[in-house]
């Protein structure tokens, strides 16, 4: 198995859809259609594509035919400080079900860690829900990363919050 990463384009936005789609996500959308997941994706990858505060990769494996499928993508916002240094913030880590245990989201991490050095980046962080399984499995300790024991993560509901 030949495992690719390279830069999200915008034709990749139905393959990201369906992986959405195969993990259950679609569910989350609202009741969407998935032509309409689609079309959504792909004016957000759009908008993320052209942005410098964000990068998207994906990973491709290729086949017998040697044909290339998107397999998993990792998502991450760079963030700049005032004070000194910038972060990047893995907002999305997704590998199609179907190719689960195969390293490939190792291999998202470890190249996401290249590009926030390279941009010279303070450190990287990310929110992991305690009920996920990348959790229970403890996947982001295995890869060095660390849980913030004196740090707490909030959330606003804006379509909820009074004004």
């Amino acid at each position: 198995m030949e495992i690719t990463i390279r830069e999200a384009r915008l034709e990749d936005s139905s393959a990201i859809a369906a992986i959405h789609r195969a993990l259950g996500w679609s569910e989350h959308f609202n009741g969407e259609s998935f032509s309409e997941i689609q079309a959504e994706m792909e004016e957000r990858l759009a908008r993320c594509v052209k942005e410098q505060t964000h990068t998207i990769l994906v990973a491709l494996k290729s086949d017998s035919a040697r044909e290339e499928r998107v397999v998993g993508y990792v998502s991450v916002h760079w963030y700049p400080h005032l004070l000194r240094g910038s972060d990047g913030y893995v907002s999305e880590l997704f590998v199609h079900p179907s190719e689960t245990g195969q390293g490939i989201g190792g291999q998202l991490l470890a190249t996401i860690e290249d590009y926030a050095r390279e941009r010279g980046c303070e450190r990287l962080l990310l929110m992991n829900r305690r009920i996920r399984e990348s959790y229970t499995r403890k996947f982001y300790a295995k890869h060095g990363w660390e849980e913030l024991s004196d740090a707490a993560f909030f959330s606003l509901s804006l379509s909820t919050a009074s004004s």
